[in-house]
């Protein structure tokens, strides 16, 4: 994998618009985030077709509810939704409109100051569907992270779904940007629900509730997820 150096200005616009392609261009971050992704690369011994070949065995709706039981088990409580609700056409959330926003990409720029990244670099990348991305990175599986082949299943879920297709990934961070966002609050609390069970830390050391974060998704194309 070849690393290469970018425009922040330029870089995500160039990023969407090669997810069309073959040829994809994934945005990384600082030059300092090169050497993370390469040794959480070296810690899979599967072969990226190998992670694809697994990924299509998963039942994504199936993870779901695993992912929740599992998540109601550690914490003895009741968690901020439950199961029956992964299927329910209504919900009784109110969105908080104080909550409602807009996602932007963070690679390109320096998170202690906001400003564009003058170092930042990517990675020109063949892949002939964007969620086999995880599987080129062999991206997942440390700390509450999802497996490789649970993030090809996700990802390939939601690319079908809303035409989401990663466009960033740093050691710990995955941003997309999506075609087909959510429109209703309804469809935005059931991907909500879902993004928790994917990337706890969005809400458990951010947005606070599903409910926030259900009303940031409503209509947003940028997506971001960060792993602790």
């Amino acid at each position: 994998m070849e690393f290469i150096k970018l425009n922040s200005a330029t870089a995500f616009d160039q990023a969407i618009k090669a997810s069309e392609t073959t040829q994809k261009l994934i945005v990384c971050g600082s030059k300092d985030n090169i050497e993370y992704i390469k040794e959480a690369m070296s810690y899979s011994e599967l072969n990226p077709q190998d992670i694809i070949d697994a990924s299509l065995k998963i039942n994504v709706e199936t993870w779901f509810r695993d992912k929740m039981r599992y998540a109601q088990d550690e914490s003895g409580m009741e968690s901020d939704f439950d199961e029956d609700e992964m299927e329910e056409d209504e919900f009784d959330y109110q969105f908080d409109s104080e909550s409602s926003g807009s996602i932007s990409f963070s690679l390109a720029t320096d998170i202690l100051t906001g400003k564009p990244l003058t170092d930042l670099v990517g990675v020109e990348i063949h892949a002939d569907a964007a969620w086999h991305i995880p599987a080129l990175f062999k991206y997942g599986g440390w700390n509450d992270c999802p497996e490789p082949e649970a993030q090809c299943a996700i990802w390939k879920y939601w690319e079908e779904k809303y035409g989401a297709k990663i466009v960033g990934i740093s050691q710990d961070i995955i941003e997309a940007w999506v075609e087909n966002p959510p429109q209703t609050q309804e469809e935005a609390m059931q991907l909500a629900m879902e993004q928790y069970l994917y990337c706890g830390d969005i809400v458990d050391q951010g947005v606070e509730t599903v409910a926030n974060l259900a009303a940031l998704l409503l209509k947003q194309k940028v997506w971001y997820f960060w792993w602790d």
